[in-house]
């Protein structure tokens, strides 16, 4: 039996990891602002994070960002991506114990989250570009952020009324 929860856990993981890196790469829309964009990625990053156990969700956030950029052409941002993914996560593991994805504490975490991502890349900007550029590139983030956690929002009702997280977390 605990064979078949941990084979359970690594498929979960890898389908999420995968979920996550086709929702970056695949589901996007031009901020309008330099090559920032808006992905669904995170979304699926907060689901992860609020469906699957310590550190499997981490990982899928880390792998699936990474592998986003690698494989989108911005190999550069892969290490940097994979440390700002996984701290997204980190968040909803420690606050969202409820049975319900959706609740108060996965709104407030989104919000926790889009500052990691703004400060993330903010930091990360600076050190392979400039402040300047870095500068620049906040408000493309911080759409992306809002837009994640709205859509987040939206998709974690919706999965709810269909109790999605009983369904995936009664085998693990």
């Amino acid at each position: 039996m605990k064979n078949k929860k941990s084979l359970l856990k690594i498929s979960y993981t890898a389908i999420f990891t995968a979920i996550i890196l086709l929702s970056t790469m695949l589901i996007k829309f031009s901020t309008g602002l330099g090559e920032g964009y808006i992905h669904f990625g995170d979304c699926f990053i907060y689901l992860s994070a609020c469906v699957l156990p310590f550190p499997y969700c981490l990982i899928a956030a880390a792998l699936g960002g990474a592998l986003a950029d690698i494989l989108g052409g911005f190999a550069v941002w892969a290490i940097p991506t994979a440390v700002i993914k996984f701290l997204n996560a980190l968040p909803f593991v420690f606050f969202c114990k409820k049975s319900k994805i959706l609740c108060k504490q996965t709104i407030s975490m989104t919000i926790v989250s889009g500052i990691i991502t703004i400060l993330g890349y903010f930091v990360t900007e600076c050190i392979l570009y400039s402040v300047a550029s870095a500068t620049l590139s906040i408000l493309g983030n911080t759409i992306q952020a809002v837009a994640s956690g709205i859509i987040f929002i939206i998709m974690a009702h919706t999965l709810d009324k269909i109790n999605f997280k009983s369904k995936i977390t009664k085998g693990v």
